[in-house]
C-alpha cells in the first residue's frame, strides 16, 4: 500500500471521528440545553452550538457516505465494496434498502438544510435520526483500521462509539465545575 493510499484511509478515518466527536457532543448538550441556556434570554447559545454539531454531523457523515465523488468516500478507500456492504448491512442489521433510504434522508438533510438553505423543505422536512450513522461510522472507522498496513503507527480511537461518549464527557465535566 503506497502512502497516498494510507493517507486517504486516515483521512476518511479522520471524518469519521470527527461524526463522533459532533454527534456526542450533540448529544451531551442537547440533554442538557435548558439548564445550559436557562436565562439567556432569546440568545439560546447552547442551541446554536447544538445546530453547528448537528450540521458538522451530517457533513462528516456525508465526506465518508454521501457522494462517490467525494475523495474520503468509502468506496475510493475499499476495494471489496460489496464484501463491505454486506459486513455494514449484517452489522447494522438492516436491509439494503432500509441503508438506501437512510443514506437519501441523510443526504437530503446535509444538502437542504445544512448546505443550503431549501426554505421548502426545512418547514417540511426533517432532521433524521443519526443512530444509524453512529453505528455505520464505528464499523467503517473500524475496518477502515484494519486495512493499514501494520507499519502504520497509528494513534486515533480504537472505538468510536467510546470515543464520542469520552468526549462529551469530557466537555460536560468542564461546563459543569
Amino acid at each position: 500500500m503506497n502512502t497516498e493510499q494510507i493517507q486517504k484511509i486516515e483521512h476518511s478515518m479522520m471524518y469519521l471521528a470527527s461524526f463522533s466527536r459532533s454527534y456526542s457532543l450533540f448529544n451531551a448538550i442537547y440533554g442538557k440545553l435548558d439548564e445550559l441556556d436557562y436565562g439567556t434570554g432569546n440568545l439560546f447559545p447552547f442551541k446554536t452550538i447544538c445546530n453547528a454539531l448537528l450540521s458538522d454531523s451530517a457533513v462528516s457523515w456525508c465526506k465518508v457516505f454521501g457522494s462517490n465523488a467525494e475523495e474520503t468516500h468509502w468506496k475510493t478507500i475499499i476495494p471489496e465494496h460489496d464484501e463491505f456492504r454486506d459486513c455494514l448491512l449484517d452489522n447494522l442489521n438492516i436491509e439494503r434498502e432500509h441503508f438506501t433510504q437512510y443514506w437519501k434522508e441523510m443526504k437530503t438533510f446535509r444538502d437542504n438544510v445544512v448546505a443550503h438553505f431549501n426554505a421548502e423543505h426545512f418547514s417540511a422536512g426533517s432532521t433524521p435520526l443519526f443512530d444509524i450513522a453512529e453505528l455505520s461510522s464505528a464499523f467503517t472507522h473500524k475496518y477502515m483500521r484494519q486495512l493499514l498496513p501494520c507499519n502504520v503507527d497509528y494513534s486515533g480511537p480504537l472505538c468510536l462509539i467510546q470515543y464520542g461518549r469520552s468526549t462529551a464527557n469530557a466537555a460536560l465535566s468542564r461546563l459543569f465545575v
